[in-house]
């Protein structure tokens, strides 16, 4: 009666396992954790991995992966005051700018792209990613005089200009980054339901920015009617790029993510300003730029955090994933807009530059597909 029971208990034991390895078998999102964590099931030895890859695995596959990411952001950048407007008249002001306030641009919500492509290499689960992104962005700024006093703001303004008040004041700026990364890292497993991804590479960038910026009626009259000005501000790098993504495991295919990178470039800024004053007898011209660009280190900063979901298919021939989440970048000193001081001969190369930092920063929707 023992061995019968002993035997019953074992056979009940193997079918539950049956049905539980059927199940799992048959889930595709269990699937993709157990080729993902296959490399576990090593048996010890002097071959045996620490830190089996966590990569998807996918059968026999092209060792490619093609990522596209959809980006929503807002820029802003600190120094891009284009007027400077009383907030009302004062019988008896102390100052000029009494009772004042700066107008600043206020940065649209634009939309770019970022597409990759990886190679899985056979040497110790490392990958390599090649990856392009691309943002344009705009910002806008409009004040009237109203019932107070509008100045301009202005890199360079001469004496009988900056005194005066405007009707009107109208300020753009234009922004084109593009980047271009080549990284190498390893996905590999530190628990059951944890990932991380160190990374090195290369990065290189572009930021152009076209900065605007009218006024229109000066009063008290003169024969000054009005005045337009247009500076710009390029940069291109080449540098390094380190960084850490990590993969928190929740269950189903769900996922939460972390990300933080770090690039350091050496480049070159071209910086120019051109102002024109319209005078009832003429025009007058200030044309201010670098015969030969400058040399400079930048400093980027990438953060992103947000939900993933992935998923194995076409008999687990193919790889699926798609996560949304918050990214930011900052671009540190990248303001270099000429900022003139002087406002007359006596000192009119009086000026300063490095007004602050570029940041971007928004919702990230990207696709994963491993084949």
């Amino acid at each position: 009666m023992k061995h019968i029971a002993f035997t019953t208990t074992l056979f009940t034991l193997t079918l539950g396992s049956l049905s539980y390895l059927g199940a799992d078998v048959t889930d595709a999102q269990m699937r993709s954790l157990e080729n993902r964590v296959s490399a576990m099931e090593q048996k010890k030895g002097s071959n045996a991995m620490v830190n089996p890859p966590g990569r998807p695995q996918v059968r026999d596959g092209a060792d490619l992966f093609f990522t596209a990411d959809w980006l929503i952001w807002q820029g802003h950048e600190n120094g891009t005051g284009y007027a400077v407007k009383t907030k009302s008249v004062q019988t008896n002001p102390t100052t000029t700018l009494y009772n004042s306030a700066v107008k600043n641009l206020h940065f649209d919500w634009d939309m770019g792209f970022r597409v990759g492509l990886g190679y899985n290499l056979p040497h110790d689960g490392w990958d390599v990613v090649a990856g392009w992104t691309w943002f344009h962005n705009k910002a806008h700024g409009k004040a009237s005089e109203g019932d107070g006093t509008l100045y301009s703001a202005n890199p360079y303004t001469p004496a009988e200009v900056s005194a005066l008040s405007y009707d009107s004041a109208n300020a753009h700026l234009n922004i084109k980054l593009n980047m271009i990364d080549l990284d190498l890292g390893r996905e590999f497993f530190v628990s059951k339901w944890m990932t991380l991804r160190p990374f090195m590479g290369l990065r290189t960038g572009w930021i152009n920015q076209s900065f605007h910026s009218s006024y229109v009626g000066p009063t008290p009259a003169t024969d000054i009617s009005s005045l337009y000005a247009k500076a710009g501000n390029k940069y291109w790098g080449l540098g390094l790029r380190a960084g850490m993504n990590t993969q928190w495991g929740l269950g189903a295919g769900f996922s939460l993510f972390g990300n933080a990178a770090f690039s350091i470039l050496n480049g070159f800024f071209k910086v120019s300003d051109y102002e024109r004053t319209n005078y009832a007898t003429g025009v007058e011209n200030v044309n201010l730029s670098n015969q030969d660009s400058f040399r400079v280190g930048r400093v980027i900063s990438e953060l992103a955090m947000g939900l993933r979901w992935d998923s194995m298919f076409a008999n687990d021939h193919c790889h699926f994933g798609i996560q949304g989440g918050w990214e930011q970048l900052m671009f540190f000193g990248q303001n270099q807009f000429k900022h003139f001081t002087g406002s007359n001969t006596s000192n009119a190369g009086a000026y300063f530059a490095n007004q602050g930092d570029l940041t971007f920063q928004g919702w990230t929707i990207s696709a994963r597909l491993d084949f």
